[in-house]
């Protein structure tokens, strides 16, 4: 054999001994990569556990404050009077001082220093001093369309100290984060956002204000309803309940006796208090009005003919006829034989 012929044969024995190898390796090198990708990918899952032990879950929002309207802090004068309006968003009320007259659609209702109400979407209301003192308000205006918020329909609540702490820091932030166009005319203006507002001051106000009524939300005690609250026109005077219920008690007791002390012991209050209270009503006195209301009932009794003189003395708790015919003429200008006389048949 030729040694050309020898050269070439061993030169492709060396190069099919290369291949051999370097197809051994690469299958190597595959499948070596393959199995360190997989257990790679095991340990990641087993080792930090990321995917397998960990949860992650949204936040509920019972509510939801969308937008910011108006937030304001107001010192009205007792005479103070505003026509009404309805709009779209809700409104808060909270009297800080003294008292308001508050209307909601139909009720009419007193709003106490301490007390907060809610005005619903296209609910009309306003507001109006009660011409006797000069009370100061916090008002605030959003929108928020959470179901949630039909709990506040028709509510009126009481502060405790630790929701009026945190209504002072909604405002507080409010105010350092917005003015009103004109400060002077606030139901009627724009907010602007202050051009100094702390940072984050807009979302922390946002925050507060839900935290607020979340809380408020959770109020169980001290909550009453518009309705039982309305204010009443009596002879003329616009009382608010607490009157109305003083007034009530009296009149439903015409047939019984009652005394200053059990008048404050059936409501809840001092002897002093209750004066005042009616004072605010009209001077004169509880135990005048009381016998009026007597002799009103006597007068009707008699124009019925529903018995004698001393019956209805006796029916009205009169200690005898002859004090009831002196407190019937201190009313009426004439005894009760005059006025019985004086029917016209």
């Amino acid at each position: 054999m030729s040694s050309g012929w020898q050269e070439m044969t061993s030169t492709v024995y060396m190069m099919t001994l290369l291949l051999k190898f370097y197809l051994h390796y690469s299958h190597f090198s595959l499948a070596l990569e393959c199995k360190i990708g997989y257990n790679m990918g095991n340990l990641r899952q087993r080792g930090t556990g990321v995917e397998d032990k960990f949860t992650r879950l949204d936040f509920e929002r019972l509510i939801h404050v969308e937008k910011i309207i108006t937030i304001f802090y107001m010192e009205f004068s007792k005479s103070f009077c505003y026509e009404g309006e309805r709009h779209d968003f809700w409104e808060m009320v909270y009297i800080d001082k003294g008292e308001m007259i508050c209307t909601a659609d139909r009720n009419r209702f007193v709003l106490k220093s301490g007390e907060m109400t809610f005005h619903k979407p296209n609910e009309f209301h306003n507001l109006s001093g009660n011409d006797r003192d000069a009370p100061n308000a916090s008002i605030l205006t959003f929108q928020c369309r959470s179901r949630a918020m039909r709990f506040f329909e028709g509510k009126i609540f009481r502060l405790d100290p630790s929701e009026r702490a945190l209504l002072s820091e909604v405002f507080a932030e409010g105010l350092s984060c917005y003015r009103l166009e004109d400060e002077q005319n606030p139901l009627l203006q724009n907010l602007q956002k202050r051009p100094d507002a702390p940072v984050g001051s807009s979302q922390l106000t946002k925050n507060l204000l839900e935290v607020f009524l979340i809380r408020l939300y959770r109020h169980t005690e001290e909550v009453l309803t518009k309705k039982a609250r309305r204010s009443y026109v009596v002879d003329g005077v616009d009382v608010p309940y607490d009157v109305k219920e003083l007034l009530e008690l009296l009149q439903n007791n015409v047939y019984g006796k009652l005394t200053v002390p059990d008048i404050a012991r059936r409501l809840g209050k001092s002897e002093g208090a209750v004066k005042q209270l009616f004072a605010r009503y009209k001077p004169g006195g509880i135990m005048r009005y009381y016998n009026a209301l007597k002799i009103k009932e006597a007068k009707r009794l008699l124009r019925e003919g529903s018995g004698n003189i001393a019956r209805i003395a006796d029916q009205l708790h009169y200690t005898d006829p002859q004090y009831f015919a002196k407190c019937f003429k201190a009313h009426t200008n004439m005894t009760p034989s005059e006025y019985k006389r004086s029917i016209v048949k």
